[in-house]
This record gives structure tokens, sequence and C-alpha cells, in this order.
């Protein structure tokens, strides 16, 4: 049949069903083209890092957990925020061993798409976890290991990845250990998890040469606030380090229901007949919102990072201190 014989309109439809034979495939194609690249650009991978190559029962020793989101993606920190998901590690352990929970190193603060505000990594970054072999006491003699045998342990990591879209993966990590009379140290290992160490916050209790203090106020704040919670610190005169400029940067921890508002550091003056021996300080208040009937101050967290002028943190000598409510 030729096309000029047909009426207009039967000619617009026969034209129209030709595109389609013609286009369709080239579409699907195409579409099928992009999954396949990104089922094989896989954003993230995860590793799981181990202090030693051989352990002693009951002895605990240290685990790292290296996400990798590849250039220009980014992950979560275990308080988000707006952002997406932090991993989650599922472990599958021997009969009798315990696992810790999880250490988080230091976040940044990231604007994403429609100025939402999230904690997170824009490079890879360990979590650290203890692990604690079962006592040779604990061990059920039926399953007890002969020194120089080894053991798997394995664990499920679920993560999510983030650039101008979200992908979420779950990766497999295993690792293999000898059981013996006395621990030996993987040197690789070791070396790995040592250079995060600066990246972990300390408890406030454990930070020497500076005073630290906070107070609850419940029902201040913006209306339908819970209450104010103000954090305070200043050096002590008896610290004898380096006067660095430093300024801070201090993250709220999630709640389980509510929300910690972002506080902005300010000047504290330490009122002298108080506070004899410190040094001119700072504060941040947080308000706490849209908390359910089972809140309570002992539910706050925050994590403090220090930094030196425009450079990024940490500083050398002054660690980042990690907060806890007081119930």
């Amino acid at each position: 049949m030729l096309l000029s014989s047909l009426c207009p309109l039967k000619r617009s439809l026969y034209t129209f069903w030709v595109l389609c034979l013609v286009l369709v495939p080239l579409v699907t194609q195409a579409q099928g083209g992009l999954l396949d690249d990104l089922e094989e650009e896989n954003p993230c991978s995860v590793e799981l890092i181990s202090t030693v190559s051989a352990f002693q029962d009951g002895v605990p020793f240290e685990v790292g957990v290296f996400v990798k989101p590849i250039k220009d993606w980014h992950g979560y920190w275990h308080s988000p925020r707006d952002g997406g998901d932090s991993p989650e590690v599922y472990w599958n352990l021997p009969k009798g061993w315990k696992v810790s929970e999880p250490k988080f190193p230091v976040p940044v603060r990231m604007v994403e798409t429609g100025n939402l505000i999230a904690y997170g990594y824009k490079t890879p970054f360990m979590i650290r976890f203890v692990l604690t072999p079962a006592s040779s006491e604990e061990a059920d003699s039926a399953e007890a290991l002969l020194e120089k045998e080894k053991i798997l342990i394995t664990a499920a990591v679920s993560w999510q990845v983030c650039k101008t879209t979200c992908i979420y993966g779950e990766s497999p990590v295993k690792l293999s250990l000898q059981k013996s009379s006395a621990a030996v140290v993987d040197s690789r290992g070791q070396k790995l998890l040592a250079i995060w160490n600066s990246r972990y916050p300390k408890p406030v209790d454990q930070i020497r040469g500076f005073h630290f203090e906070q107070e609850w106020r419940a029902g201040q704040g913006p209306e339908g606030s819970e209450g104010a919670w103000t954090l305070r610190w200043a050096r002590t005169k008896d610290d004898v380090r380096p006067a660095v400029p430093v300024n801070w940067r201090v993250f709220p921890h999630g709640l389980v229901a509510g929300i910690l508002s972002e506080g902005k550091t300010r000047p504290w003056n330490p009122n002298p007949e108080v506070h004899k021996d410190l040094k001119l300080g700072k504060q941040v208040t947080f308000f706490v919102m849209d908390a359910g009937s089972d809140f309570h101050p002992g539910q706050l967290g925050a994590t403090m990072v220090p930094s030196p002028g425009k450079a990024k943190g940490p500083v050398p000598g002054f660690p980042a201190v990690e907060w806890r409510g007081k119930p």
C-alpha cells in the first residue's frame, strides 16, 4: 500500500505507528544501557578490618567497618538530621562472642538539594567496634576451638550513599581469625585503625584542661519547645597548651522522638565569683521540639568538634568531645 493513497487522517496514524515501531526499541535500549551502567558502577564498597590476626579467648580486640563511597558520593553519620540513613551492621558471631556499640568518626555538615541539612562524610569513613571472644569458661566444650584452628566472622552492612540521587545497598563482609594462646597483632589493620584515632569523640570526663557544664531549662525556648539545653566549656588557667585559635562545630544527636535544633556557638564569660580559674569560654544552646511524652533530658547528646581557624579539624591536643544529657 502506498502512503500517498491514504486519506490525511489514516496517513497520520500510519506515520505514528511506524515511528513507534522504530523509536520504542531505541528508547528501551537506551534505558537498559543506563540501568546497566548503574548496576555496574557500585557507588560504595565495605571492608572489615581487624587489629588482630589471631585472638585469645575472652580478650577484646578492635575491628573497623570501612565504608568507602566512590568520589562525589557521600554517606551519613549516626544522627544524619535531614539526610539519609547511616550504615547498619548485622553481625553473625560465634557462640558466646559479644560486640560493642558502634563508634562513628566526627561528621561534617552538608547542605543537600532543597537546602536540607545533613551530617555525614564526603570521603570514606571507619566505624569501630570492639569484639570480645567467648571466654574459655563460656565456650561450649563441644564446640571449643583447638589452638591454631580458624574461625569465620561474617556480617552484612547496609548503607545509603547519595550524589544527585540516593542508592541503598548491602555489602557482605567476613574476617578469618585464628585462635591462639595469645593475641597476635595484625600490623595492617592496627595501622589503619590508628590513623583514625583522632577522629572519634571522647566523653567530657576524659578531657583534660577544660571545664564543662550543662543546663536544662524545661519550657524555655520558642513556642512548642520542650525546653532549652545549654552547653558551656572553657579552658582552665593551668592548661599550658598553645592558645591556638579554635572554632567549634557542635552536632546535635538525633532523638528517638523529637528534634534537637541546630545551635550557634557564642562566647561565654564565666562568672569569676563562681569560676575563679577559667578563661573566656564558649556556649551553645539547643531547643527540643516535638518530643514525645517519654522524653527526658538524659536522651540528649551532642558531639563538639574543634578546628583551628578556618581549617578543618581535628586540632592536635584538642580532641572532639561527646556530651550526654543528665537524666
